[in-house]
């Protein structure tokens, strides 16, 4: 597999963890507000979990694009 095909997939997996942050931060907070409160605080419990989704997937985004610059750095320099 070539170093594009590998850069490649790891963007496309990237964006696969954004979306299932977010997905299971809402799913989460449906559930929590379901268990609570009944439909009165599901959508409060909805918006927080996907506000958590959306933190923990661009925390996650920022470690994997480190890592990805990272070794962009390493693979141009042995280069030269």
């Amino acid at each position: 597999m070539g170093r594009r095909t590998a850069a490649v997939l790891r963007f496309i997996g990237i964006g696969w963890y954004i979306a299932i942050c977010i997905v299971l931060g809402a799913l989460g907070g449906r559930w929590l507000g379901r268990a609570i409160d009944g439909d009165t605080s599901e959508a409060i419990f909805i918006i927080l979990g996907v506000l958590l989704g959306v933190l923990v997937a661009f925390y996650g985004l920022y470690q994997m694009t480190k890592t990805l610059r990272s070794d962009s750095n390493d693979s141009n320099g042995s280069d030269n």
